[in-house]
């Protein structure tokens, strides 16, 4: 395996397992299979290590800010069924939303140093035609 497979892929099951653990230690164990699972994948796919390491911190911080927020509405040890439930949507949630934003991000830095290289100016934010202006 090559090193864009490997270490998307531990450090993604480090986070998975992490996250995991915080909402309960069985659930560790399976964050960590999927980290492991969702990084090899991604490393595979061509995906950038850092692109995917972002996403999946963002998505394990989006768990871990949904299971605290039922958290803070419960009796200490009253839902944990919920805080589980809360965890995986909004980590779900927090995976789409960074996800998009860091492909977006990504997508814009690779288009400025596309033209960089071919010495075009660089795009300017707004909607881009091929038209000239009047």
């Amino acid at each position: 395996m090559t090193r864009a497979v490997v270490v998307p892929t531990l450090v993604i099951a480090v986070i998975g397992g992490a996250a995991g653990a915080a909402v309960g230690v069985p659930l560790g164990i399976a964050g960590a299979i999927v980290g492991a699972v969702a990084g090899y994948a991604a490393g595979r796919s061509g995906m950038r290590p850092f692109v995917a390491i972002s996403i999946a911190a963002g998505a394990a911080g989006g768990a871990l800010v949904g299971r605290g927020i039922v958290r803070a509405l419960c009796l200490p040890g009253s839902c944990p069924e919920l805080e589980v439930v809360a965890a995986v949507v909004t980590g779900l949630g927090a995976l789409v939303g960074v996800g998009l934003v860091v492909a977006l991000v990504t997508r814009s830095f690779d288009e400025y140093h596309e033209a960089v290289a071919a010495n075009r100016p660089p795009p300017e934010p707004g909607c881009e035609t091929d038209e000239q202006p009047v």
